[in-house]
């Protein structure tokens, strides 16, 4: 569903000041999922949470209502929460995927009279994550299911996905034009270079590229020495603990 203009104004309207009446805005127009808005029914499991509050983090900042279904033609259904969540019960374990200088909060909304009767006696959670390209790339601090350690998400239409090398660019370069600290900006560019020329390198590397090429060698008889596989392998390892260190994990 294509994004007209005064719905994406209604948006940046509710972002700016998210009020109950910016919200029944919000929803009264419809607005299906975007880069920067994404719909829930109920709450996800935490990692997916957090998954999401990264990608909008690393795409420019963006909202998770939750309360609202999307359906398959990209209409809303405003069903509501059955309960409102702690927020205690979501930021204090959010906390442990995410990093500290990650901005956002979670706002509750309930409707007693609406003019748009379909909200009436709901209630609704709405997580609000800031856009800070200074503190660019925010990285997942923990492993889980759907939420791998270090990997830099971002929004992808409608999803959250891992960046690839395209986006990931993408990102460092909002971060340099902020102008904030360019020089460590550029210089994590490059060892995320290295990294990915290491990573190409190891025989665990799964992308369809490494694994061609492996077959061409096997083909040729081409053999790595052990040492050779060995230096790889531990050279990734202490460029990733680099990087961490370069910003600061």
């Amino acid at each position: 569903m294509a994004i007209l203009k005064e719905q994406h104004e209604t948006f940046t309207r509710f972002f700016a000041e998210p009020t109950r009446e910016a919200l029944r805005e919000l929803l009264r127009r419809n607005i299906g999922e975007t880069d920067y808005l994404d719909f829930k029914a109920d709450w996800p499991a935490l990692p997916k949470v957090a998954r999401h509050v990264l990608a909008l983090a690393n795409s420019g900042g963006g909202a998770l209502v939750v309360g609202v279904t999307q359906q398959l033609d990209g209409s809303l259904i405003a069903n509501g929460m059955p309960v409102i969540k702690d927020k205690a019960q979501l930021i204090l374990p959010l906390s442990a995927y995410l990093p500290k200088t990650l901005e956002y909060q979670i706002l509750d909304f309930t409707f007693a009279a609406a003019e748009y009767e379909g909200l009436v006696g709901k209630s609704f959670q709405v997580l609000l994550v800031e856009d800070d390209p200074k503190q660019l790339p925010f990285l997942a601090l923990k492993e889980a299911e759907g939420l791998r350690r270090g990997a830099i998400y971002v929004r992808a239409g409608t999803t959250s996905t891992e960046a690839g090398h395209v986006e990931l660019q993408g990102v460092i370069n909002r971060r340099i034009e902020s102008g904030h600290s360019s020089q460590p900006a550029l210089e994590l560019d490059r060892h995320l270079a290295q990294l990915r020329t290491l990573d190409e390198q190891r025989n665990d590397n799964d992308s369809w590229m490494s694994e061609f090429l492996r077959e061409q060698e096997n083909r040729i008889d081409y053999t790595q020495s052990r040492d050779h596989k060995h230096f790889i392998e531990d050279a990734y390892e202490m460029k990733k603990q680099l990087i961490m260190r370069l910003l600061g994990l």
